[in-house]
């Protein structure tokens, strides 16, 4: 091979030619082989960080990943570009490239107590147990936004408003809202400790939690609590818990790093989408 060719059109040369050994394929085959999108191979090595497949000080290798991704370089590189802005590798030259961050994996349909949750391998199939632990940011009687109102079934202007922050291995992942009616208990002296009688709350046995997850970007505030630049990505969900007799307990917003955490859930009961109905048919 000649060595006067290009470092990079030499080494994609060379691995042509050790999958073309391997799999007994032409060198115009195995090009045709190599998929050439930066966003999948982004997207699938964000997933083997998330579920464990790529561990803090695992060595990241070019090579290997062209070759057991059958990805072209190029898409590798950039895939490995934008995983090193999300802090989730570092490249240094005559070191190699590192897996430095983690992405947890935080079950969809769940709440925090205010006194910290963890979450069991055994329980969701994660690599390692996940402790968070819960801050109080603040706490008080807030007049009920209609869509609050509504979606907890009340007609009264006034809800417990609960903000928290939640932090996993001492880094800030989220930041959770919770709406309570129950002012009228808090000033008859019914409740006396609040964090309590939230925690004991959001442990009722639950007949339906409904979740709505967005996508949006970080106000200032927000921004500030989790650590990351106003206006980056986090994800939004809204969870809406009824206790065994169809009655509103709560309702809460988290606000979580889109570059730490993802949202999980698991449903044997596979609903079945059914095709349009054709109009012209009708």
């Amino acid at each position: 091979m000649p060595r006067d060719m290009p470092r990079d059109r030499r080494d994609d040369s060379e691995l042509i030619e050790a999958i073309g050994r391997a799999r007994a394929g032409s060198e115009s085959r195995i090009r045709e082989l190599l998929q050439s999108s930066p966003r999948r191979a982004h997207t699938l090595l964000r997933a083997s960080i998330r579920r464990g497949l790529l561990g803090d000080t695992d060595q990241v290798e070019e090579n290997e990943l062209v070759l057991s991704m059958m990805m072209s370089r190029n898409s590798i590189r950039s895939a490995l570009a934008m995983l090193g802005n999300e802090g989730l590798i570092r490249r240094r030259q005559r070191i190699g490239t590192n897996v430095v961050g983690s992405i947890f994996e935080l079950p969809l349909l769940s709440l925090l107590p205010t006194q910290g949750w963890q979450v069991a391998s055994e329980t969701l199939e994660h690599p390692s147990s996940i402790r968070m632990e819960s801050k109080l940011v603040e706490q008080s009687v807030v007049i009920a936004h209609e869509h609050v109102r509504s979606r907890l079934g009340i007609d009264t202007d006034r809800v417990m408003m609960r903000e928290d922050i939640v932090s996993i291995d001492g880094m800030p992942v989220g930041v959770i809202v919770g709406y309570y009616a129950i002012v009228e208990q808090l000033a008859s002296g019914e409740i006396s400790d609040t964090a309590e009688y939230l925690d004991q709350l959001r442990r009722r046995p639950t007949t339906q939690y409904e979740a709505t997850v967005e996508a949006v970007n970080s106000d200032e505030r927000t921004a500030k609590l989790l650590e990351i630049k106003e206006g980056a990505a986090i994800l939004t969900r809204e969870t809406l818990i009824r206790d065994a007799d169809g009655t509103a307990l709560m309702i809460a917003y988290g606000h979580y790093r889109g570059d730490r955490v993802a949202l999980w859930a698991e449903d044997k009961r596979v609903i079945a989408m059914k095709p349009a109905e054709d109009s012209a048919a009708a």
